[in-house]
C-alpha cells in the first residue's frame, strides 16, 4: 500500500508543547475541558473575547516555537520520496503560517480551524486530503493527542500517535501504530507499504 501523504498536527508533534492551555482558561474565565468546544456553548461576545485570548496566545506560541528533534531532516526526508505534506491543527492559519515562516517549513495543504469543524471531527483529515488530492486511505496522520487519532480513524487515515509529552501517554489504544522518536516514522511507513506490519 502506497503511502501518498504524511499530515501532521502542529503544537506538540512539529513543535514542542508551549501552549499552556490551563492559564488560557483561567484567562477566559470559567471554562472547562476543550476551549473550542467550550466556546461553542458562549455567547457571542463571550466567544469572540475568548477567541481573541486564545489567538494572541497561539501568536505568542509561534513567535517562541522551536521544533521538535529530527523535523527538518524528517520532512526533507519524506519530500525527497515524493509524499506529500499537511498539517491539520485547531489553530489559526496565521499562527501556522509564522511557524513556517520562521522555521523554513513548507507544507502542500493546511487546515485550521477556519477552514471548518475542528479535531476530533474528521473534516480537517479530509480537507487536506483533497488539497493534496490523495485519498485518506493512502494517508498517515500523525498526532500526539487522542484528537489527532479520532480525527484520523474517522476520516479512514491511519494514525500514528507520537509521544512527545505526558498527555500523549494514555491513548495508545487508539492509534495505529505507537512512535517515541519522529526518527522512527519513516521505517514506520515503509513497512506499511511493504505490508510487513
Amino acid at each position: 500500500m502506497k503511502i501518498a501523504a504524511v499530515i501532521f498536527d502542529l503544537d506538540g508533534t512539529i513543535t514542542k508543547p508551549y501552549l499552556d492551555f490551563n492559564r488560557i482558561r483561567a484567562e477566559i474565565g470559567n471554562v472547562q475541558g476543550p476551549l473550542l468546544e467550550a466556546m461553542e456553548n458562549m455567547t457571542p461576545a463571550d466567544c469572540q473575547r475568548a477567541e481573541e485570548i486564545l489567538h494572541q496566545h497561539e501568536l505568542d506560541a509561534a513567535e517562541n516555537s522551536q521544533l521538535n528533534r529530527h523535523v527538518p531532516e524528517l520532512l526533507r526526508q519524506l519530500k525527497e520520496q515524493n509524499r506529500r505534506l499537511g498539517i491539520v491543527t485547531r489553530n489559526r492559519l496565521d499562527s501556522v503560517q509564522r511557524v513556517c515562516r520562521i522555521h523554513n517549513l513548507v507544507f502542500d495543504g493546511i487546515s485550521t480551524r477556519e477552514d471548518g469543524p475542528a479535531k476530533p471531527h474528521p473534516f480537517a483529515v479530509l480537507h487536506v486530503c483533497r488539497q493534496l488530492n490523495v485519498l485518506p486511505n493512502k494517508s498517515v496522520v500523525v498526532g500526539d493527542y487522542l484528537f489527532d487519532l479520532q480525527s484520523a480513524r474517522r476520516a479512514g487515515a491511519k494514525s500514528v500517535l507520537y509521544r512527545s509529552q505526558q498527555h500523549s501517554h494514555g491513548h495508545e489504544q487508539e492509534a495505529d501504530f505507537v512512535i517515541d522518536d519522529l526518527n522512527d516514522l519513516p521505517n514506520l511507513i515503509d513497512a506499511l507499504e511493504n505490508n510487513s506490519l
